[in-house]
């Protein structure tokens, strides 16, 4: 079973793509801020982050750009979440190394197929 790490901080955010993610077999940890986040890494084996680019404190694209530099943190796909369009917030999710960017509110098979796409099978349906 694959663990993936929702950080928001919206609990309702965190809430929805808890349960769209563990619909489809998926262990989550959830964070609501960059330290816990931090924590949570540090003690769990994660194989996919759901990252919200604009929180409170350490945003999520430096939160990004530590994951995707971490040693530590190998093979960790990160997606970036954010409730801007348009190109400067294109630009800046690029920049922050993450593997995928995508604009707010996202849909329940729209994660079903990132989840399928990232994550590597285990043999269950």
């Amino acid at each position: 079973m694959s663990t993936v790490l929702v950080v928001d901080d919206d609990p309702h955010v965190r809430r929805s793509l808890r349960e769209f993610i563990e619909l489809e077999g998926h262990r989550v940890v959830e964070a609501a801020d960059a330290s816990f986040a931090r924590r949570a890494l540090a003690q769990e084996r994660v194989d996919l982050v759901f990252l919200d680019a604009l929180m409170p404190g350490e945003s999520g694209t430096a939160l990004c750009h530590s994951i995707k530099d971490d040693p530590e943190c190998c093979g960790i796909k990160v997606i970036l979440l954010t409730g801007f369009d348009g190109e400067r917030a294109w630009q800046q999710g690029l920049r922050s190394g993450a593997d995928i960017f995508l604009v707010m509110p996202v849909n329940r098979e729209r994660v079903k197929v990132l989840l399928e796409e990232l994550l590597p099978s285990d043999g269950q349906a």
